[in-house]
C-alpha cells in the first residue's frame, strides 16, 4: 500500500467520526441547553484537524519511489473531485436557503465559516475516496 492510500484512510475514517461526534454533540447539547450552547458541540469537528497529521504519521519509505504517470494522474483526478466536491457543497449551501426562504431573505454572517468549514472537510473527503478508488483499479497490490 503506497504512503498516499494509507494517508487518505486516514482522511476517511477520521472525518466521518469527527462530523458523527460533532452532529451527537451538538444534538444532544440543543435539547439540553439550547442553541448558545450547542454551538460548543461543533467542537468535535476538530478532532478532523488530526487527519492533518497523517502525513507526519507515515512518513515517506526508504525504498519509494518517485511517482510515476500514474501517480500523477490519480492525484489529479483526485483533486478534480474534491473540488468539484467542495463546489458542490457551497452551492448547495448558497441556494437552499434562496430556495426555501426566498430572495428578499438574509443569513446570519456566523454560518459563513460553517460553509466555509463544509467545504473544506468534503474536499478532502471526496480527494482520500477518489484516492481509494482509483487504486483500487489498479494491478496487483493495488499499486
Amino acid at each position: 500500500m503506497k504512503r498516499i492510500q494509507r494517508i487518505a484512510w486516514a482522511f476517511v475514517i477520521i472525518i466521518p467520526i469527527a462530523v458523527m461526534l460533532a452532529t451527537a454533540g451538538t444534538t444532544i447539547l440543543y435539547f439540553k441547553y439550547g442553541w448558545p450552547r450547542a454551538a460548543a458541540g461543533l467542537g468535535f469537528l476538530g478532532l478532523a484537524g488530526l487527519a492533518g497529521a497523517a502525513p507526519a504519521v507515515f512518513r515517506k519509505d526508504a525504498e519509494s519511489s518517485t511517482p510515476d504517470e500514474r501517480d500523477r494522474m490519480i492525484s489529479k483526478n483526485a483533486a478534480t473531485a474534491g473540488f468539484a466536491t467542495a463546489y458542490g457543497i457551497v452551492g448547495f449551501a448558497c441556494m437552499l436557503p434562496f430556495s426555501l426562504l426566498g430572495p428578499k431573505a438574509s443569513i446570519e454572517v456566523s454560518w459563513l465559516p460553517l460553509i466555509f468549514a463544509g467545504a473544506g472537510l468534503s474536499h478532502f473527503f471526496a480527494y482520500s475516496v477518489a484516492i481509494l478508488v482509483q487504486y483500487g483499479r489498479g494491478g496487483k497490490d493495488n499499486e
